[in-house]
């Protein structure tokens, strides 16, 4: 699951202050942020939350890369890369042993599939102060 969202800047938007903005909003809500430079005056910052042990199999790590691009006074964000096998054994394992990893990969999915809305909103919320 991909998507793209897009929304005016004005001419003398600071793409670099928005990235650090982003990142350090997302490492206070406990995500690993990484983020690199990308062609001109754009980034591709990928968030990661309990992506190791056992939370991730059974579906409550949450991960996306967002690629951020700025082109003609317009911010493009292309989300990639979701975190979705954890969510992927949780059921398998919950539908065929028991209904408590089942209904935590449940939660999981949800979470996952509202993940890029979220961070696409809070970019365009930050981009805005910027």
């Amino acid at each position: 699951m991909s998507g793209t969202k897009m929304f005016p800047v004005p001419p003398n938007f600071n793409m670099d202050d928005l990235v650090q903005k982003v990142t350090q909003m997302y490492q206070a809500k406990g995500f690993d942020v990484t983020s690199m430079p990308m062609g001109s005056g754009g980034a591709s910052i990928d968030f990661r939350k309990n992506d190791g042990g056992i939370q991730k199999y059974v579906g409550l790590a949450l991960g996306i890369r967002a690629n951020i691009m700025l082109q003609n006074n317009t911010v493009v964000i292309n989300f990639s890369d979701p975190e979705w096998t954890g969510k992927i054994v949780g059921l398998a394992i919950g539908w065929v042993f028991c209904l408590i990893p089942f209904i935590i990969a449940i939660v999981g999915c949800v979470q996952q599939s509202e993940f890029p809305q979220s961070v696409g909103n809070d970019i365009q919320a930050l981009a805005n102060t910027v």
